[in-house]
């Protein structure tokens, strides 16, 4: 039986009402130290605050959580029934926050979900388990506001919790299949890593609409697994490169096309 694992997982953070917001590291004695707006710290705590509700989602359907055993290995979190389930559900915690338009607005949010050149390419470099074996890919994607008033590592006394400003505000959280949410380009600069398409409407990034929402987990694999490398063997840089390089070898990729127009009018 397959894991509803979407409707789980938000089901799971409803009931707990969980308030995302960690204001100050706690030590034994009391002392508090607070915490400034570093993005690496920030996606650790979300990081860490969901790991409880994974393990209550494996443990309530007789499943192994496995944490990833380093952080340049794939996924952060697989769920499976055994070491030789073959169908291994990925689970990758990620985060983005907030950059402003003049006009107030968000410019959109952009996720790096991974590598390109390891495990999209031979299935098995920095990957918990072959590539293979997972089924199902997904994010659990954070959205937050940083602030910048928010001091790092400054040591306060219990009594002056309510005191510390917390340094990111208005979190929100969806997840979602990767492959859903997934872009034509890397996520950053020269990075050899998938990035989510570029929205600031989170109903898109909740619902999955990306590109490969509607060309399927297969296009998105064969798109993914070809991209050019940082520094590699030219290939294509965009999904009309990729129609292009596809018409050239003879496949039918018409409706393709037309499906990414159509998402191009309605998403961008």
């Amino acid at each position: 039986m397959e894991l509803d694992f979407i409707r789980i997982f938000n089901k799971k953070i409803k009931e707990k009402r969980i308030n995302w917001e960690v204001s100050a590291l706690v030590s034994p004695d009391g002392k508090l130290f607070s915490l400034g707006s570093d993005s690496k710290l920030i996606g650790r705590i979300f990081e860490l605050i969901s790991y409880n509700i994974l393990q209550e989602i494996a443990d309530e359907n007789g499943m192994i959580l496995h944490p990833s055993e380093a952080q340049t290995v794939y996924p952060d979190f697989t769920l499976m029934r055994s070491e030789d389930d073959k169908e291994k559900i990925a689970v990758d915690i990620k985060t983005t926050y907030r950059k402003f338009l003049k006009n107030g607005k968000p410019s959109g949010y952009v996720f790096t979900l991974g590598s390109f050149a390891s495990y999209m390419r031979d299935g098995k470099k920095n990957i918990s388990y072959p590539y293979r074996e997972y089924t199902k890919h997904y994010v659990i994607g954070f959205v937050y506001t940083r602030n910048e008033n928010a001091t790092e590592g400054q040591m306060f006394n219990i009594d002056d919790l309510g005191k510390l400003q917390v340094p990111y505000k208005d979190v929100e959280v969806f997840v979602q299949e990767k492959f859903k949410i997934s872009g034509d380009k890397p996520g950053s600069g020269n990075t050899e890593n998938i990035g989510s398409f570029r929205t600031s409407n989170m109903n898109y990034l909740i619902n999955g609409e990306g590109p490969f929402s509607e060309l399927g987990i297969e296009t998105y694999e064969d798109y993914w697994g070809g991209y050019k490398t940082y520094r590699g063997k030219s290939t294509y840089t965009s999904l009309d490169g990729y129609f292009e390089i596809q018409e050239k070898e003879g496949n039918d990729v018409n409706e393709m096309k037309r499906v990414y127009e159509y998402w191009k009018r309605t998403h961008m």
